[in-house]
C-alpha cells in the first residue's frame, strides 16, 4: 500500500518482472465500473525507491493501481454460498470488466475470490475486480500456468469458471498443499455442484466446459462463456450449444512432464495453498499507511523529486504499510542524487511539477507589448463637420431581437422530443422540471400525448411479434376509449426518456430519484441517471439502453415487487419506439 503524491489517495503497488509488466502496460488507464484501474507502469525504477524490506530483482519494475476497499468475495462466501442468479449476474459483470482489459491487449492473471471486491466502498454496483492487490491462487490457475507458462487471456476464463464454482459451493474447485498435488487433482473433474446442494445441470455443464484439464477441449474464449451465461439467465433449463470438435494439437513438454523445473520453486507468484494467506490479504480499508514514528515526527521541508539511475522514480511509493519509509529525496548516508537539468520536462505522473503558468503569463504580456510597440501607429483621423446639405437622412434603428421567454424555450424543447402534433394546444411543461415523484411526472408527461392513428393501409407494417412496425406507431395517450390503460408506447422507457428530456430542457433541475428495489438487481435510478448524463455528451446511448433492459429484466426474472405500474417487461415494439425517441434527442442535442 502506498500514497499517490499527486492526489493523496491510497494506491496499490507491486514489483513485477519484465514479462508481467508487458501484460500490465496495456491495462494502464483502462476504466470500467467493475474494474480497478492500473494507474501507471514504471519499467525502470531505482531500487532505493522502495523500503529496505522490498528486494527489487534485476530488470524488475513497478505497477500502481487504484485501491478499492471493501469485503472480498472470499469473505462473503465464507458465510454462505451465493444464490445462482446472483452469482451468474456477478460473473457477467466481471466479464464486462475483463472484456475491457482484453480489448486493450492486457491480461489480469490473478482472478480469484480474493481479487473480487463483493462489497466495494465508494462504488454503487458490486462487484469490482481489483488489480495487483491479491496474488494468483493455484486452484484458479489452469494446469499450463502451474507448469510454468506465462499468463494469458485463457487463464482469466478458467479463473472466472473456478470463481463461479466457488461462489456457488463456497469452496475452490480443486485443493492440494503442493503444486504437484494440485496438478494431479486437476486431472479429474471437480465435485459436482449437486454435492453442495445446487441442482442445476446447465450451470454444471457451463462450469465443466471451463475447467477441463486439456486446453484444446476447454472453453478459452471469454465471449463463449458470456454467451452461455447469458443464455442461462434467459432460460435456466436450456443447455448451451454443442461445441465443435477440437483440432488435434501436438503435446508440449509441459503437458507431459511435471518435475522440479515446474515445481513450487518457480518464482511465478502463484500461491498454491490458499489457506497459507491471511484473510482478505492486502485489502485494508485504512486511510493511510502510517506508524507511530511518522505520527510524532515534526514535519520537515518537502523533498525535491529525483530520477533514479535508470529512469523515473515513482514517488507515489510513500511508505510501506505500517512503516513510514520516505522514498523520495536524498537517502541519508547514500550518494547524492544527480542534479536535475533546469529545463527538463518530466512526464512522470508521480513527480511534483514546478508551476510554469506565471512565467507563461509574463512572457505573453512582454511579447504582446513588443508587438504593439513595433507596429506603426496610425495618426488619429479628424473628420470635418458636414454641412447641412450633406447630412444624409438617418435610418430608423433596427428593432432589438425578441428574446424568448424561458418558459417558451422550455416548452418548445420538450415538444421537440416527440413526433409533430403529439400535443394539443400549447401545454405547460413546468412540472417536468419540478422535484418530487419522478415516476409519476413521467407517467403524466407521456399520458399527455394525443392518440394518433397509424398511417393506415398498406403502409402499416407488422413486426415478427405481431405488433405494428415502429415507423407507423404513434404514442398512446395512455387511455383507450373505455378509459382503461393502453399498452402501446414507451412503457418502461418512459423513465429514461423523461430523464433525458429533463436533462436537456431543465439544466438546473435536480438528479432523478426513483424508488429503491429490493434484491441484488441494479437500481433503475443508477441506470436512468447514467443515461441522462450521457445524453449531454457525445456518447453512444446503446450500452445504457441495454443496461436498462437488463435491470428491468432482472426485476421480472426474480419476481421483485417494483411498484412502477408497468404490467410486463419491455417488448421489441417498445424498444423500437424508444430508438426513435433517441434519434430525435440526438438531433436536438446537436442543434443545441
Amino acid at each position: 500500500m502506498a500514497i499517490e503524491a499527486s492526489s493523496g489517495r491510497l494506491v496499490v503497488v507491486t514489483v513485477a518482472d519484465p514479462g508481467r509488466l508487458s501484460t500490465l502496460e496495456p491495462a494502464r488507464g483502462v476504466k470500467q465500473r467493475h474494474l480497478a484501474t492500473v494507474i501507471d507502469v514504471v519499467k525502470e525504477v531505482a531500487p532505493r525507491t522502495f523500503p529496505d524490506s522490498v528486494k527489487l530483482p534485476v530488470g524488475a519494475g513497478a505497477a500502481v493501481a487504484e485501491h478499492v476497499p471493501g469485503r472480498t468475495l472470499r469473505a462473503v462466501i465464507a458465510e454462505g454460498a451465493l444464490h445462482p442468479a446472483k452469482a451468474v449476474a456477478w460473473i457477467l459483470r466481471l466479464i464486462d470488466a475483463l472484456s475491457a482489459l482484453h480489448s486493450a491487449g492486457a491480461v489480469h492473471g490473478a482472478i480469484s475470490p480474493r481479487s473480487v471486491i463483493a462489497e466495494p466502498a465508494g462504488r454503487a454496483i458490486a462487484p469490482v475486480l481489483s488489480q495487483l492487490i491479491a496474488p494468483p491462487v493455484g486452484a484458479f490457475c489452469p494446469p499450463e500456468r502451474l507448469r510454468g507458462t506465462a499468463e494469458s487471456t485463457s487463464d482469466d476464463v478458467w479463473a472466472l469458471c473456478a470463481t463461479l464454482y466457488a461462489a456457488l459451493t463456497g469452496k475452490a474447485p480443486f485443493s492440494a498443499p503442493t503444486r504437484e498435488g494440485l496438478l494431479k487433482a486437476m486431472g479429474s473433474r471437480p465435485a459436482p455442484l449437486s454435492a453442495a446442494g445446487v441442482n442445476d445441470p446447465v450451470l454444471q455443464e457451463i462450469i465443466g466446459r471451463g475447467l477441463v484439464t486439456e486446453r484444446r477441449l476447454r472453453v478459452t474464449d471469454l465471449a463463449e462463456l458470456q454467451t452461455a451465461l447469458d443464455g442461462w439467465e434467459r432460460d435456466p433449463t436450456r443447455l448451451p450449444a454443442p461445441r465443435p470438435p477440437p483440432r488435434a494439437a501436438p503435446r508440449g513438454l509441459g503437458d507431459i512432464v511435471v518435475g522440479t523445473a515446474f515445481g513450487a520453486n518457480r518464482e511465478d507468484g502463484v500461491v498454491v495453498d490458499d489457506s497459507a494467506l491471511p484473510d482478505d490479504q492486502g485489502n485494508s480499508s485504512s486511510s493511510r499507511p502510517s506508524s507511530p514514528e511518522a505520527a510524532t515526527a515534526p514535519p520537515g521541508p518537502p523533498l525535491p523529486p529525483r530520477r533514479g539511475p535508470r529512469g523515473p522514480t515513482p514517488s507515489a511509493l510513500a511508505s510501506q504499510t505500517g512503516a513510514a519509509v520516505p522514498v523520495v529525496g536524498p537517502v541519508p548516508g547514500g550518494p547524492a542524487p544527480a542534479k536535475r537539468p533546469s529545463r527538463r520536462v518530466s512526464f512522470n505522473p508521480f513527480e511534483r511539477k514546478r508551476a510554469l503558468w506565471p512565467w507563461l503569463v509574463v512572457a505573453a504580456f512582454v511579447g504582446g507589448g513588443g508587438v504593439y510597440l513595433a507596429l506603426p501607429q496610425a495618426a488619429p483621423v479628424v473628420q470635418a463637420e458636414p454641412s447641412a446639405e450633406a447630412v444624409p437622412a438617418r435610418r430608423a434603428p433596427a428593432p432589438p431581437p425578441v428574446k424568448k421567454n424561458a418558459e417558451v424555450v422550455r416548452n418548445q424543447c420538450v415538444t421537440q422530443h416527440f413526433p409533430e402534433g403529439s400535443f394539443e394546444g400549447d401545454p405547460d411543461f413546468a412540472f417536468v422540471c419540478e422535484d418530487g415523484d419522478f415516476a409519476g411526472l413521467s407517467h403524466r408527461l407521456h399520458g399527455m400525448v394525443v392518440t394518433r392513428e397509424a398511417d393506415a393501409g398498406a403502409d402499416a407494417g407488422v413486426t415478427k411479434d405481431g405488433g405494428m412496425s415502429v415507423d407507423v406507431v404513434r404514442y398512446s395517450s395512455g387511455r383507450d376509449a373505455g378509459g382503461g390503460a393502453r399498452s402501446v408506447g414507451l412503457e418502461w422507457y418512459e423513465l429514461p426518456a423523461t430523464a433525458i428530456i429533463r436533462k436537456t430542457c431543465c439544466p438546473q433541475s435536480s438528479p432523478v430519484i426513483l424508488p429503491e428495489t429490493q434484491g441484488w438487481c441494479e437500481q433503475l435510478q443508477s441506470v436512468v441517471r447514467r443515461m441522462a448524463d450521457d445524453s449531454a455528451k457525445s456518447v453512444d446511448l446503446g450500452p445504457g439502453a441495454r443496461a436498462f433492459d437488463k435491470a428491468v429484466g432482472c426485476l421480472y426474472a426474480n419476481r421483485v415487487r417494483h411498484g412502477y405500474g408497468y404490467s410486463s417487461a419491455p417488448t421489441s415494439l417498445n424498444r423500437g419506439i424508444f430508438q426513435q425517441f433517441l434519434s430525435r434527442a440526438a438531433v436536438i442535442g446537436a442543434r443545441r
